[in-house]
């Protein structure tokens, strides 16, 4: 794809890996549609001093992700405002604590409205911009998706669930040239992970992860433009966790 005209929604874009990606994109030549919950004014005139630079342009299009209607206005924000919508990086996401007799049920519905359901909603209302010129996705899994993670079943699901999802509709649009993939991202310092204890990162960093550090946004960023650039990459999900699924326990 060629990516320097382009437009691309990013979801969760004000924040961690989504914000990293947006940056990314812009300084590709992309125009980029930012969505999250609520605006952070701050982040925003970051990225717009970025497309400044770049020739690009941005917009913020608020709205919950998890709600049916919302993909529907951000799709139209896109085509309203560019014409186009070539790329879509589904980074928003929320963590999803418990074993499946601590977390609640609507904890559990929740989670895969936020992460499956927004992705099935976000899919129909792109597919006729994705179909004109031959989109690509993205989506944003997790290395606990490929190993498991304990504690943690809601969240491991929704994020294997979005593993499969990527594969059908990168196998059932291929035809339209369509692209669909995932990224696995492992421990990659952002909000996210900032609960996490001292004590708990040591032992990720002495044990867990071969590399020994914890990655940054913009190392996830640069492989989802690589994914959302090669128009020969589809139906793949690739880890980014300095080899942790390796040794995840």
């Amino acid at each position: 794809m060629e990516l320097k005209g382009a437009t691309a929604l990013v979801t969760g874009g004000t924040s961690g890996i989504g914000l990293a990606t947006a940056e990314a994109l812009l300084t590709k030549g992309v125009n980029v549609v930012i969505n999250a919950r609520r605006p952070n004014q701050d982040v925003l005139d970051g990225l717009t001093e970025v497309a400044g630079k770049t020739g690009t342009r941005c917009i913020f299009a608020a709205g919950d992700t998890s709600l049916p209607d919302t993909s529907a206005q951000l799709v139209q924000a896109a085509r309203e405002t560019f014409g186009r919508l070539d790329i879509i990086v589904h980074a928003a996401g929320g963590a999803a604590p418990g074993t499946a007799l601590q977390i609640a049920p609507d904890k559990w519905m929740e989670a895969f409205a936020v992460h499956v359901h927004s992705t099935y909603h976000l899919f129909r209302a792109a597919h006729p911009l994705l179909a004109a010129r031959g989109g690509s996705v993205v989506l944003l899994s997790s290395a606990a998706a490929l190993r498991g993670c304990p504690g943690t079943v809601a969240y491991q699901v929704v994020k294997a669930s979005l593993i499969q999802m990527a594969r059908a509709l990168a196998r059932d649009h291929a035809a339209e040239n369509i692209r669909v993939n995932c990224v696995a991202p492992g421990i990659i310092r952002t909000p996210f992970h900032a609960a996490m204890t001292e004590d708990a990162r040591r032992n990720n960093l002495t044990n867990r992860i071969p590399l020994g550090r914890e990655g940054q946004p913009a190392d996830v960023a640069a492989l989802v433009v690589q994914l959302a650039e090669n128009d020969f990459i589809t139906g793949e999900t690739v880890a980014i966790d300095g080899g942790m699924s390796m040794r995840m326990v």
